[in-house]
């Protein structure tokens, strides 16, 4: 890593969001009246967009469809974001369909271009100019193997950079197979999952959060669990557990809330700020990103 201004490296998926918010609960067979906003999203995109929007200097790598790099570059650089993108010659830019109820959301998921992510994409050059390096669960299924996964953390930390994950999804990490998942994401720094998802990996279904956050710091030493509006489980390496409630805000739409409580994290740590700094940062972003549609940051 270089002595500049602390830079971070986004890899993962970009995903075209159809968000649909309905106004009545839905009805089978007939029309069911809603809100259907056209959106930019992807957990790792949505993430470097957050990170830009809190004025970090930030690369994304990922993938797109034949001709939409351009689109997809310029939305990009009006978050602040400098982007990487190959174009896929077979499949077209990822989309997701999401029925955004509340808290609650149903994601049907084509994942089309990200599943060619090609791990070579994330030169050494952008290596050695990051001081974190982010990822996604999202970009481990079909994209990258185990080995790919585990060589780019390893070439994260030969640059001298820390390495975050945010899990991602728990469907994903189901048809991964966890205990595979949990090999894969050995060696990260950074463990930024959710309830659900960290449940998942350690095999508890009823685990509460700090449980749940104590028992992943056996895959990273610092781990910052969410669970919507109940609030932010830390664990860290030395054994010590804090919990942080969330002022209540109006939920419009919760898609994206994770990937901007992890760019406010990641922002505040590369300016070396403690972890309540951090903690406290990510949810401002989240509370922001909750009360409007889609998952990327307002326009500054």
């Amino acid at each position: 890593m270089s002595d500049a201004t602390p830079r971070i490296l986004v890899v993962g998926d970009v995903i075209n969001d159809i968000v649909v918010l309905p106004s009545l609960p839905l009805r089978a067979d007939t029309d069911t009246p809603s809100t259907i906003i056209a959106s930019p999203g992807g957990s790792a995109a949505n993430t470097a967009a957050w990170i830009g929007w809190h004025g970090v200097p930030v690369d994304f790598v990922g993938r797109v469809g034949a001709g939409d790099a351009p689109t997809h570059r310029r939305i990009f650089a009006e978050a602040g974001v400098t982007a990487h993108l190959r174009e896929s010659t077979t499949r077209g830019t990822g989309t997701i369909v999401i029925i955004a109820e509340g808290e609650q959301r149903t994601m049907l998921t084509d994942r089309g271009a990200n599943d060619e992510l090609d791990p070579a994409a994330v030169t050494d050059e952008l290596l050695e100019s990051a001081s974190i390096v982010h990822l996604t669960g999202y970009g481990l299924v079909n994209a990258f193997t185990a080995d790919d996964v585990a060589a780019l953390i390893a070439r994260a930390h030969e640059h001298g950079a820390t390495v975050s994950l945010d899990p991602g999804s728990v469907g994903f990490i189901t048809d991964y197979g966890t205990e595979r998942f949990r090999r894969a994401i050995s060696g990260v720094d950074l463990l930024l999952p959710n309830l659900a998802e960290a449940r998942l990996l350690i095999g508890q279904p009823e685990a509460t959060p700090a449980h749940a956050a104590v028992v992943l710091l056996d895959a990273a030493p610092l781990v910052m669990l969410t669970d919507g509006a109940r609030g932010v489980t830390v664990a860290e390496q030395s054994g010590a557990v804090h919990e942080y409630a969330v002022d209540p805000v109006p939920v419009v739409d919760s898609t994206g809330a994770g990937d901007a409580f992890g760019a406010g994290v990641l922002a505040a740590l590369a300016h070396r700020r403690d972890v309540s700094t951090a903690v406290a940062q990510g949810m401002h972003a989240a509370a922001i990103a909750v009360s409007r549609a889609g998952g990327r940051p307002p326009v500054r």
